[in-house]
């Protein structure tokens, strides 16, 4: 019965530990792609919906694809920036998660061309080793993964933040700020922002608190 309860393993993978696949192609066109949701698992590949950042020459995302990797097949909207895609995905990971019944992938689950690959899959104590076996056999020894305990006692879900507050914070984690020691000031994330120095310590204050504030109710529930 054990067997059955549904855990979440959270996989990561360094573009250096990544470099022999083929997923890793994928870092000279975005910045950053990030999953939002299962879309369809009909047909020999999954489709999801992602949204890409990309910061210089903006793809021509009409058709994109990349032979063995990625394969846009609708765009729902595009910015100078970003743009949000339905896309099949056949890297060696996704199709290994495909193939697994009693496995899925969720959120979060990015990657970028500054630290690779952060996965989180949700499945069966038996769905997941069987995914942690088939990754053994991609990756070296060096990739990290753990197996955590069941859902309901140990996933903490993250609260919904408004978007201008989700992007202030989005970045603060992603320039360092709060790293040990940290690498940027709010002072410098409010150059990138162009906004005032306040603005994004009420952003970053209100985010946190949201944050804290809703892990400590769950936990208490757990």
């Amino acid at each position: 019965m054990s067997e059955n309860i549904l855990r979440y393993l959270q996989l990561k993978v360094t573009l250096e530990q990544a470099r022999d696949s083929p997923g890793v192609v994928l870092t000279d066109y975005f910045t950053k792609m990030e999953l939002i949701s299962y879309a369809s698992g009909i047909g020999a590949y999954p489709e999801y919906l992602i949204n890409l950042h990309y910061s210089n020459e903006v793809p021509e995302l009409e058709d994109f694809s990349i032979d063995g990797v990625f394969k846009v097949t609708s765009i729902i909207s595009e910015s100078e920036s970003s743009a949000l895609v339905i896309a099949q995905l056949h890297g060696p990971i996704l199709v290994l998660i495909h193939q697994i019944n009693e496995c899925w992938i969720k959120t979060p689950t990015v990657l970028t061309n500054s630290n690779g690959l952060f996965l989180t899959i949700h499945g069966t104590t038996n769905g997941l080793k069987e995914f942690r076996d088939g990754i053994k056999n991609l990756f070296s020894d060096t990739v990290k993964m753990r197996i955590t305990k069941d859902l309901k006692a140990d996933w903490i879900a993250t609260p919904q933040l408004p978007q201008r507050r989700k992007e202030v914070i989005d970045l603060a984690v992603e320039r360092g700020y709060y790293k040990t020691p940290r690498e940027c000031t709010q002072r410098e994330l409010a150059d990138e922002l162009g906004v005032r120095q306040g603005t994004v310590a009420e952003h970053l204050q209100s985010a946190e608190g949201l944050i804290i504030e809703s892990w400590s109710a769950q936990s208490n529930n757990s």
